[in-house]
């Protein structure tokens, strides 16, 4: 196996946002072994791995690998990408559980990492009207729960 020597900003960019492996792992769905060996340069990412993690923080892959030096702030479209993609997550999470794909607790879990990205992009012309579709699934949730224990 060889080893990688990368120069990346995981490790840095995690750290700046006070963010744990775990909480990294669990938010974008990477394992926490392979966060570690990407941030000690030992395995590459591949680059379906690079974009999550770009789209993550908010820059770009190449910022994130290293290759670019200056920091570019997400563009416009990018983040209406991000936006989307947050909106297309929280609808397909829902729709999943309302068929029975996935259970209730898991898809509470993941719409509570969705909010958190959204709140981490700052999404603030948008965030009430997601608080709002949040707030809704999670009456929904309980709701179901407790037709379930009867």
């Amino acid at each position: 196996m060889s080893v990688y020597k990368l120069r990346n900003r995981i490790r840095e960019l995690r750290t700046e946002k006070n963010i744990s492996q775990a909480q990294l792992a669990s938010d974008t769905g990477i394992s926490q072994q392979s966060l570690s060996f990407y941030e000690k340069g030992s395995r590459k990412p591949k680059i379906e791995a690079w974009q999550k993690l770009a789209d993550y923080f908010g820059v770009s892959v190449g910022y994130l690998q290293g290759i670019e030096d200056k920091f570019e702030p997400v563009s416009e479209l990018e983040h209406q990408k991000s936006h989307d993609a947050i909106w297309k997550g929280m609808a397909k999470t829902l729709r999943a559980a309302s068929v029975g794909t996935i259970g209730w607790e898991e898809a509470y879990q993941d719409l509570k990492r969705y909010q958190r990205k959204s709140d981490e992009l700052r999404f603030e012309e948008k965030q009430e009207t997601q608080q709002r579709m949040f707030d809704l699934a999670l009456q929904t949730f309980k709701r179901r729960e407790s037709n379930e224990k009867r």
